[in-house]
């Protein structure tokens, strides 16, 4: 573990974990911001438009053509993008060219995943259609929006999408795994309380267990290849580690990246961190493999 990794994640244990509480977890919902906009830091080298819920970034320079990549968001399907998960956004399109695609899916409490899924997949279907090969990523609940969306379009028999590259994805939202109290003490960000009543909120008339919420239940056959990046001290990372070693046995083609040390979407503090440089660096060349492939 680098220092930096060290000394960010003791500066995050200053401040009370997140969604501590089922109670914090409401409160914090009720008062959840608006989407943040593309920085003003970015605006010298990228160009934003949003149109209908989805945001499209993409280089004043550089733009590499063939493929393009959807960032579906974290933020425990309880809140919009911000600010620090921008830092992702442009740490790929700078390593990759590719413009980026974002879309403003509903949330929780007032909407529901059902409600997510049928904003997603239009904008996937309309994506290949413009771009051709589509990479999605995402992060935390992102990550899990986005197995839960490839599993329903195998199911379909509608175009996969090309990879998926995930950083702590949120793979059961039913936070039942025994591993979890093991690490717990670990995660100075993260409690399980409140992302149980995050998921339960997010399920609607779902149960918590059905996989299109909890993709770990589900059947990972058959999935595109995929890259994981996961920190050892997040509650959120013995759920991603089985669920990786399920998709292996399966088949698919995963690679599983554990960080030691590594906090939850340890990613997101590019370019103060080195393990987030090198993990936004495995993911771009993974990226432009998948392009390059005949």
């Amino acid at each position: 573990m680098s220092l930096q990794m060290r000394l960010v994640h003791a500066r995050k244990g200053l401040t009370p974990p997140a969604l501590h509480t089922e109670e914090s977890a409401r409160d914090m919902a009720a008062h959840a911001p608006q989407q943040h906009p593309m920085p003003a830091s970015m605006r010298a080298r990228f160009t934003a438009t949003s149109n209908k819920g989805v945001t499209r970034v993409f280089p004043k320079q550089g733009l590499r053509s063939g493929g393009a990549l959807i960032f579906l968001h974290g933020g425990a399907y309880l809140f919009p993008l911000v600010d620090g998960q921008w830092g992702i956004v442009e740490g790929l399109i700078d390593r990759t060219g590719l413009p980026v695609i974002i879309p403003d899916y509903p949330l929780a409490p007032e909407h529901t995943a059902t409600e997510a899924f049928d904003f997603v997949q239009p904008i996937i279907d309309e994506a290949q259609a413009e771009f051709g090969r589509v990479i999605v990523f995402g992060d935390s609940a992102g990550g899990g929006l986005a197995l839960s969306l490839a599993m329903q379009r195998r199911d379909a028999g509608n175009r996969q999408v090309d990879g998926l590259v995930l950083y702590a994805p949120w793979v059961d939202v039913t936070m039942t795994n025994p591993a979890i109290e093991e690490v717990q003490g670990r995660d100075r960000i993260l409690r399980a309380p409140g992302l149980e009543w995050a998921g339960r909120a997010w399920a609607g008339d779902l149960d918590p267990a059905d996989w299109r919420v909890s993709p770990l239940f589900g059947d990972p056959s058959g999935l595109p290849p995929m890259r994981i990046f996961q920190g050892d001290a997040d509650i959120l990372g013995p759920d991603a580690i089985e669920f990786a070693r399920k998709a292996a046995r399966a088949g698919v083609d995963v690679r599983l990246r554990v960080e030691p040390d590594g906090f939850h979407v340890y990613v997101l503090s590019v370019p103060v961190i080195p393990e987030a440089e090198a993990a936004l660096d495995h993911s771009a060349r993974f990226i432009s493999g998948i392009l390059t492939q005949a």
